[in-house]
Protein backbone atom coordinates (compact mmCIF):
# COMPACT_ATOMS: atom_id res chain seq x y z
CA UNK A 1 0.00 0.00 0.00
CA UNK A 2 3.02 2.29 0.74
CA UNK A 3 4.28 1.64 -2.46
CA UNK A 4 1.16 2.35 -4.00
CA UNK A 5 0.42 5.83 -2.56
CA UNK A 6 3.99 6.56 -3.95
CA UNK A 7 3.57 5.75 -7.60
CA UNK A 8 0.24 7.76 -7.75
CA UNK A 9 1.52 10.83 -5.80
CA UNK A 10 4.63 11.17 -7.32
CA UNK A 11 3.27 10.70 -10.77
CA UNK A 12 1.36 13.91 -9.50
CA UNK A 13 4.04 15.36 -8.00
CA UNK A 14 6.43 14.53 -10.87
CA UNK A 15 4.46 16.15 -13.36
CA UNK A 16 5.39 19.90 -11.79
CA UNK A 17 8.15 19.30 -9.40
CA UNK A 18 10.73 18.71 -11.90
CA UNK A 19 10.42 22.02 -13.79
CA UNK A 20 8.72 23.96 -10.32
CA UNK A 21 12.10 26.46 -10.54
CA UNK A 22 11.17 27.03 -14.07
CA UNK A 23 7.64 27.70 -12.77
CA UNK A 24 8.71 30.10 -10.28
CA UNK A 25 10.91 31.79 -12.56
CA UNK A 26 7.90 32.35 -14.84
CA UNK A 27 6.49 34.46 -11.83
CA UNK A 28 8.68 37.47 -11.88
CA UNK A 29 11.35 35.74 -9.67
CA UNK A 30 15.22 36.41 -9.71
CA UNK A 31 17.88 33.31 -8.79
CA UNK A 32 18.33 34.55 -5.65
CA UNK A 33 14.16 34.80 -5.08
CA UNK A 34 13.94 31.18 -6.20
CA UNK A 35 16.38 30.08 -3.89
CA UNK A 36 13.84 32.06 -0.92
CA UNK A 37 11.10 29.55 -2.35
CA UNK A 38 13.09 26.80 -1.69
CA UNK A 39 14.67 27.82 1.32
CA UNK A 40 11.03 28.40 2.52
CA UNK A 41 10.60 24.52 1.30
CA UNK A 42 13.07 23.12 2.85
CA UNK A 43 13.01 24.98 5.72
CA UNK A 44 9.36 24.15 6.29
CA UNK A 45 10.25 20.49 6.05
CA UNK A 46 13.04 20.69 8.44
CA UNK A 47 10.93 21.69 11.12
CA UNK A 48 8.73 18.48 10.49
CA UNK A 49 10.74 14.98 10.87
CA UNK A 50 11.56 15.57 14.28
CA UNK A 51 7.70 15.99 15.90
CA UNK A 52 6.77 13.34 13.16
CA UNK A 53 9.65 10.85 14.30
CA UNK A 54 8.25 11.62 17.89
CA UNK A 55 4.88 11.03 17.21
CA UNK A 56 5.46 8.04 15.56
CA UNK A 57 6.74 6.08 17.97
CA UNK A 58 3.80 6.95 20.10
CA UNK A 59 0.47 6.58 17.99
CA UNK A 60 -0.93 5.10 15.11
CA UNK A 61 1.72 4.99 12.28
CA UNK A 62 -1.36 4.75 9.95
CA UNK A 63 -3.55 7.38 11.27
CA UNK A 64 0.30 9.65 11.27
CA UNK A 65 0.35 8.89 7.46
CA UNK A 66 -3.10 10.04 6.70
CA UNK A 67 -2.88 13.16 8.97
CA UNK A 68 0.89 13.81 7.44
CA UNK A 69 -0.09 13.60 4.07
CA UNK A 70 -2.98 15.90 3.50
CA UNK A 71 -1.00 19.43 3.14
CA UNK A 72 0.55 17.68 0.55
CA UNK A 73 -2.70 17.63 -1.41
CA UNK A 74 -2.88 21.92 -0.69
CA UNK A 75 0.65 22.57 -2.59
CA UNK A 76 0.08 21.99 -6.22
CA UNK A 77 -3.23 23.53 -5.70
CA UNK A 78 -1.83 26.91 -3.88
CA UNK A 79 1.04 27.39 -6.58
CA UNK A 80 -1.88 27.11 -9.29
CA UNK A 81 -4.02 30.29 -8.08
CA UNK A 82 -0.07 32.30 -8.06
CA UNK A 83 0.27 35.27 -9.24
CA UNK A 84 3.21 36.11 -7.47
CA UNK A 85 6.51 34.08 -6.57
CA UNK A 86 5.57 35.29 -3.01
CA UNK A 87 2.23 33.57 -3.56
CA UNK A 88 4.01 30.30 -3.53
CA UNK A 89 5.36 29.91 -0.35
CA UNK A 90 2.32 29.20 1.67
CA UNK A 91 2.04 26.03 -0.88
CA UNK A 92 5.72 25.42 -0.26
CA UNK A 93 5.12 25.43 3.78
CA UNK A 94 2.09 22.82 2.90
CA UNK A 95 4.54 20.65 0.91
CA UNK A 96 7.50 21.02 3.86
CA UNK A 97 4.90 20.09 6.42
CA UNK A 98 3.78 16.57 4.57
CA UNK A 99 7.35 15.79 5.66
CA UNK A 100 5.83 15.05 9.37
CA UNK A 101 4.86 11.53 7.97
CA UNK A 102 8.33 10.49 6.21
CA UNK A 103 10.20 8.89 9.66
CA UNK A 104 6.35 7.08 10.20
CA UNK A 105 6.72 5.45 6.80
CA UNK A 106 10.50 4.77 7.69
CA UNK A 107 9.60 3.25 10.79
CA UNK A 108 6.69 1.29 9.27
CA UNK A 109 8.77 -0.19 6.84
CA UNK A 110 11.55 -1.19 9.28
CA UNK A 111 8.96 -2.61 11.91
CA UNK A 112 7.08 -4.93 8.99
CA UNK A 113 10.85 -6.32 7.74
CA UNK A 114 11.65 -9.28 9.67
CA UNK A 115 15.34 -9.99 8.58
CA UNK A 116 17.13 -6.76 9.15
CA UNK A 117 20.35 -7.69 7.07
CA UNK A 118 17.63 -7.04 3.96
CA UNK A 119 16.58 -3.82 5.30
CA UNK A 120 18.75 -1.16 3.07
CA UNK A 121 16.94 -3.20 -0.10
CA UNK A 122 13.34 -3.18 1.22
CA UNK A 123 13.88 0.75 2.09
CA UNK A 124 15.47 1.70 -0.81
CA UNK A 125 12.78 -0.77 -3.14
CA UNK A 126 10.13 1.56 -1.20
CA UNK A 127 11.78 4.63 -1.91
CA UNK A 128 12.31 3.86 -5.86
CA UNK A 129 8.69 3.12 -6.16
CA UNK A 130 8.44 7.02 -5.23
CA UNK A 131 11.19 7.50 -8.30
CA UNK A 132 9.75 5.25 -10.08
CA UNK A 133 6.61 7.64 -10.87
CA UNK A 134 9.26 10.13 -11.80
CA UNK A 135 10.38 8.40 -14.82
CA UNK A 136 7.38 8.73 -16.57
CA UNK A 137 5.48 11.98 -14.94
CA UNK A 138 8.24 14.96 -15.32
CA UNK A 139 8.21 14.62 -19.35
CA UNK A 140 4.54 13.91 -19.20
CA UNK A 141 4.18 17.07 -17.37
CA UNK A 142 5.92 19.33 -19.87
CA UNK A 143 4.26 18.08 -22.65
CA UNK A 144 1.27 18.33 -20.71
CA UNK A 145 1.84 22.04 -19.81
CA UNK A 146 2.18 22.70 -23.65
CA UNK A 147 -1.60 22.90 -24.03
CA UNK A 148 -3.72 22.92 -21.28
CA UNK A 149 -1.15 25.54 -19.35
CA UNK A 150 0.73 24.48 -16.18
CA UNK A 151 -2.18 25.64 -14.03
CA UNK A 152 -4.00 23.13 -14.55
CA UNK A 153 -1.35 20.57 -14.65
CA UNK A 154 -0.99 21.72 -11.01
CA UNK A 155 -4.61 20.72 -10.39
CA UNK A 156 -4.08 17.50 -11.79
CA UNK A 157 -1.01 16.78 -8.88
CA UNK A 158 -3.51 18.08 -6.16
CA UNK A 159 -6.13 15.26 -7.07
CA UNK A 160 -3.44 12.86 -7.50
CA UNK A 161 -2.54 13.73 -4.63
CA UNK A 162 -5.64 13.07 -2.89
CA UNK A 163 -5.95 9.56 -3.89
CA UNK A 164 -2.37 8.91 -3.12
CA UNK A 165 -3.46 10.22 0.45
CA UNK A 166 -6.81 8.05 0.51
CA UNK A 167 -4.41 4.63 -0.37
CA UNK A 168 -3.27 4.78 3.13
CA UNK A 169 -7.00 4.10 5.04
CA UNK A 170 -6.16 0.23 3.34
CA UNK A 171 -2.99 0.14 5.45
CA UNK A 172 -3.28 -1.97 8.26
CA UNK A 173 -2.71 0.26 11.81
CA UNK A 174 0.21 -0.27 13.64
CA UNK A 175 0.84 1.13 16.72
CA UNK A 176 4.32 1.02 18.40
CA UNK A 177 5.06 -0.74 21.65
CA UNK A 178 4.36 0.97 25.18
CA UNK A 179 7.54 2.98 26.05
CA UNK A 180 7.67 0.66 29.37
CA UNK A 181 8.13 -2.73 27.60
CA UNK A 182 10.30 -0.68 25.51
CA UNK A 183 12.47 0.40 28.93
CA UNK A 184 12.52 -2.67 30.19
CA UNK A 185 13.98 -4.30 26.39
CA UNK A 186 16.79 -1.43 26.26
CA UNK A 187 17.69 -1.05 30.20
CA UNK A 188 20.15 -4.30 30.13
CA UNK A 189 22.07 -2.20 27.47
CA UNK A 190 22.27 1.23 27.72
CA UNK A 191 26.06 1.68 27.26
CA UNK A 192 25.82 0.08 23.84
CA UNK A 193 22.67 2.51 23.22
CA UNK A 194 25.23 5.42 23.93
CA UNK A 195 27.40 4.04 21.67
CA UNK A 196 24.80 3.35 18.90
CA UNK A 197 23.64 7.00 19.35
CA UNK A 198 27.47 8.51 18.98
CA UNK A 199 27.51 6.93 15.97
CA UNK A 200 24.07 7.69 14.67
CA UNK A 201 24.41 11.14 15.22
CA UNK A 202 28.29 10.80 13.42
CA UNK A 203 26.49 9.21 10.66
CA UNK A 204 23.75 12.36 10.94
CA UNK A 205 26.70 15.01 10.61
CA UNK A 206 27.99 13.57 7.20
CA UNK A 207 24.39 13.07 5.95
CA UNK A 208 24.05 17.07 6.58
CA UNK A 209 26.95 18.21 5.16
CA UNK A 210 26.62 15.99 1.77
CA UNK A 211 23.30 17.56 1.31
CA UNK A 212 24.30 21.06 1.92
CA UNK A 213 26.83 20.63 -1.09
CA UNK A 214 24.34 18.83 -3.25
CA UNK A 215 21.57 21.44 -2.41
CA UNK A 216 23.81 24.18 -3.61
CA UNK A 217 23.37 23.65 -7.47
CA UNK A 218 20.49 20.95 -6.55
CA UNK A 219 17.49 23.40 -7.26
CA UNK A 220 19.15 24.94 -10.44
CA UNK A 221 19.74 22.44 -12.58
CA UNK A 222 16.42 22.89 -14.48
CA UNK A 223 17.22 26.72 -14.90
CA UNK A 224 20.86 25.72 -16.40
CA UNK A 225 18.97 23.31 -19.21
CA UNK A 226 16.25 25.85 -19.72
CA UNK A 227 18.32 29.23 -20.12
CA UNK A 228 21.69 28.49 -20.51
CA UNK A 229 21.29 25.86 -22.74
CA UNK A 230 17.67 26.71 -24.25
CA UNK A 231 16.08 22.98 -23.91
CA UNK A 232 12.32 23.22 -24.15
CA UNK A 233 10.21 22.24 -21.63
CA UNK A 234 9.86 18.85 -22.80
CA UNK A 235 13.59 17.88 -22.87
CA UNK A 236 13.99 19.91 -19.52
CA UNK A 237 10.77 17.08 -18.56
CA UNK A 238 12.83 14.46 -20.05
CA UNK A 239 15.94 14.98 -18.63
CA UNK A 240 14.27 15.09 -15.57
CA UNK A 241 12.45 11.17 -16.60
CA UNK A 242 15.69 10.21 -16.78
CA UNK A 243 17.35 11.44 -13.74
CA UNK A 244 14.67 9.35 -11.43
CA UNK A 245 15.11 6.56 -13.76
CA UNK A 246 18.25 6.62 -12.50
CA UNK A 247 17.44 7.00 -8.81
CA UNK A 248 14.86 3.90 -9.03
CA UNK A 249 17.15 1.06 -10.94
CA UNK A 250 20.62 2.43 -9.64
CA UNK A 251 18.50 2.69 -6.12
CA UNK A 252 17.61 -1.04 -6.42
CA UNK A 253 20.97 -1.91 -7.14
CA UNK A 254 22.40 0.34 -4.21
CA UNK A 255 19.99 -1.19 -1.63
CA UNK A 256 21.45 -4.68 -2.50
CA UNK A 257 25.40 -3.60 -2.74
CA UNK A 258 24.58 -2.04 0.87
CA UNK A 259 23.45 -5.20 2.55
CA UNK A 260 25.73 -7.20 0.81
CA UNK A 261 29.15 -5.13 1.45
CA UNK A 262 28.79 -2.11 3.41
CA UNK A 263 26.44 0.73 3.48
CA UNK A 264 29.28 3.72 4.04
CA UNK A 265 30.74 1.88 0.59
CA UNK A 266 27.79 2.03 -1.16
CA UNK A 267 27.77 5.92 -0.01
CA UNK A 268 31.25 6.41 -1.29
CA UNK A 269 30.27 5.43 -4.83
CA UNK A 270 27.16 7.22 -5.01
CA UNK A 271 29.11 10.50 -3.96
CA UNK A 272 31.31 9.52 -6.28
CA UNK A 273 28.54 9.12 -9.10
CA UNK A 274 27.72 12.81 -8.38
CA UNK A 275 31.15 14.47 -9.29
CA UNK A 276 31.03 12.16 -12.32
CA UNK A 277 27.74 13.55 -13.45
CA UNK A 278 28.00 17.30 -12.49
CA UNK A 279 31.20 17.98 -13.87
CA UNK A 280 30.31 17.26 -17.48
CA UNK A 281 26.77 18.98 -16.92
CA UNK A 282 28.80 22.19 -17.25
CA UNK A 283 30.54 21.31 -20.20
CA UNK A 284 28.25 18.91 -22.29
CA UNK A 285 25.24 20.69 -24.38
CA UNK A 286 24.47 17.92 -26.54
CA UNK A 287 21.56 15.59 -25.60
CA UNK A 288 22.56 12.22 -25.65
CA UNK A 289 25.39 13.10 -23.31
CA UNK A 290 22.75 15.19 -21.14
CA UNK A 291 20.51 12.38 -20.60
CA UNK A 292 23.31 10.00 -19.49
CA UNK A 293 24.57 12.61 -17.37
CA UNK A 294 20.65 12.88 -16.26
CA UNK A 295 20.65 8.85 -15.40
CA UNK A 296 24.11 9.27 -13.18
CA UNK A 297 22.83 12.90 -11.38
CA UNK A 298 19.20 10.80 -10.19
CA UNK A 299 22.05 7.05 -9.21
CA UNK A 300 23.91 9.91 -7.00
CA UNK A 301 20.42 11.07 -4.74
CA UNK A 302 20.34 7.43 -3.49
CA UNK A 303 22.16 8.37 0.00
CA UNK A 304 18.81 9.61 1.95
CA UNK A 305 17.65 5.72 1.69
CA UNK A 306 21.39 4.30 2.73
CA UNK A 307 21.49 6.54 5.70
CA UNK A 308 17.91 5.95 6.95
CA UNK A 309 18.41 1.91 6.26
CA UNK A 310 21.72 2.22 8.77
CA UNK A 311 19.83 4.27 11.10
CA UNK A 312 16.69 2.26 11.51
CA UNK A 313 18.57 -0.60 12.08
CA UNK A 314 21.13 0.54 15.04
CA UNK A 315 17.91 2.45 16.40
CA UNK A 316 15.92 0.89 19.36
CA UNK A 317 12.93 -0.81 18.57
CA UNK A 318 11.28 2.31 21.24
CA UNK A 319 13.11 5.31 18.95
CA UNK A 320 12.70 4.12 15.46
CA UNK A 321 11.11 7.27 14.37
CA UNK A 322 13.02 9.82 16.47
CA UNK A 323 16.04 8.14 15.31
CA UNK A 324 15.50 8.40 11.64
CA UNK A 325 14.05 12.02 11.98
CA UNK A 326 17.59 13.03 13.31
CA UNK A 327 19.18 12.69 9.97
CA UNK A 328 16.21 13.73 8.03
CA UNK A 329 15.69 16.95 10.18
CA UNK A 330 19.39 18.44 10.14
CA UNK A 331 19.65 17.16 6.16
CA UNK A 332 16.54 19.73 5.34
CA UNK A 333 17.66 22.41 7.96
CA UNK A 334 21.47 22.19 5.80
CA UNK A 335 18.78 22.36 2.42
CA UNK A 336 17.19 24.90 3.20
CA UNK A 337 20.03 27.79 3.95
CA UNK A 338 22.41 25.80 0.72
CA UNK A 339 19.50 27.48 -2.25
CA UNK A 340 20.05 30.75 -0.62
CA UNK A 341 23.58 30.82 -0.93
CA UNK A 342 23.90 29.14 -4.53
CA UNK A 343 21.24 31.40 -5.84
CA UNK A 344 24.06 34.36 -4.82
CA UNK A 345 26.68 32.13 -6.59
CA UNK A 346 24.13 31.39 -9.73
CA UNK A 347 23.89 35.13 -10.33
CA UNK A 348 27.44 35.18 -10.39
CA UNK A 349 28.08 32.31 -12.82
CA UNK A 350 26.35 29.32 -13.23
CA UNK A 351 29.45 27.91 -13.04
CA UNK A 352 29.94 28.80 -9.26
CA UNK A 353 27.24 27.26 -7.93
CA UNK A 354 28.25 23.97 -9.62
CA UNK A 355 31.69 24.16 -8.48
CA UNK A 356 31.22 24.74 -5.00
CA UNK A 357 28.77 21.69 -5.01
CA UNK A 358 31.30 19.18 -6.24
CA UNK A 359 34.63 20.50 -4.72
CA UNK A 360 34.19 18.59 -1.79
CA UNK A 361 32.73 15.69 -2.60
CA UNK A 362 35.54 13.71 -2.87
CA UNK A 363 37.05 13.99 -0.30
CA UNK A 364 33.41 13.43 1.70
CA UNK A 365 33.33 9.77 -0.43
CA UNK A 366 37.27 8.76 0.92
CA UNK A 367 35.52 9.75 4.42
CA UNK A 368 32.58 7.73 4.09
CA UNK A 369 34.70 4.52 2.54
CA UNK A 370 38.01 4.65 5.12
CA UNK A 371 36.22 6.15 8.47
CA UNK A 372 32.26 5.78 8.57
CA UNK A 373 31.58 2.17 9.71
CA UNK A 374 28.36 0.05 9.38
Amino acid sequence: MICLSNVIGAFGEGLYFWVFPIYVRSLQADYVQLGVVFSALYGAAALAPFPGGFLADRFDRKKLLILSWTPWIFAPLIYSFAGTWVQLIPGAICWGASMLGVPAVTAYVITSVNDKKKLASVLTFVWSSYSFSYIFAPATGGYLATFLGMQWVLRISAILAAFSTMTFFFLHSQCPKKVETAISEYSSSSTEEKRLWRKMLVWSAFFTIVTFLVSLARPYVQTLLDEEYHLGEFYVGLFGSINFAGVTFVGVVMGRLADRWRKSGAISLCLFLYVVSVVPLLLIRETTGLLLIAFLLGGSSVIFSLVSSFVGTIAPQAKQGLWVSIPQTLSMLAATAAPYLGGYLYTISPAYAFTASVIGIPFLALFALAKLRD
